[in-house]
């Protein structure tokens, strides 16, 4: 994701860090952990940034989901984040996370072309 290494041994209930060296220093932009992964077939998470001014509490980190479904030779790959409605600072992060109409889009755009 934009140029962060993804940090994780790829376990339910394991730790995820998005990190990246920059100018001899450390930063995290997003943490979180695995909630569920089924190879192959499914991956949930929860994150929230680290360097936000939300509470890190468990109520406050999103979810996503990958989800690869297979029909007419092709693999369907579905993306979900939220609640948003749930979190402190929802509405906000919301806009952030769709990127004025891009969303998921540079993301996706560029797992499709590897």
């Amino acid at each position: 994701m934009f140029g962060y290494e993804v940090i994780s041994d790829w376990k339910q209930g394991s730790s995820l860090l998005w990190k990246m060296d920059h100018e001899e220093k450390e930063f995290i932009a997003v943490k979180g952990s695995i909630t569920e992964i089924q190879p192959e077939r499914f991956l949930a998470y929860t994150v929230i940034d680290p360097n936000s001014t939300i509470e890190d509490i468990p109520e406050n980190y999103l979810t996503v989901t990958y989800t690869l479904t297979a029909g007419n030779g092709q693999t369907v790959l579905t993306v979900t984040q939220g609640d948003y409605a749930t979190v402190a600072d929802g509405e906000r992060r919301y806009k952030e996370s769709y990127n004025n109409g891009e969303g998921w889009n540079p993301i996706l755009v560029e797992k499709k072309s590897n």
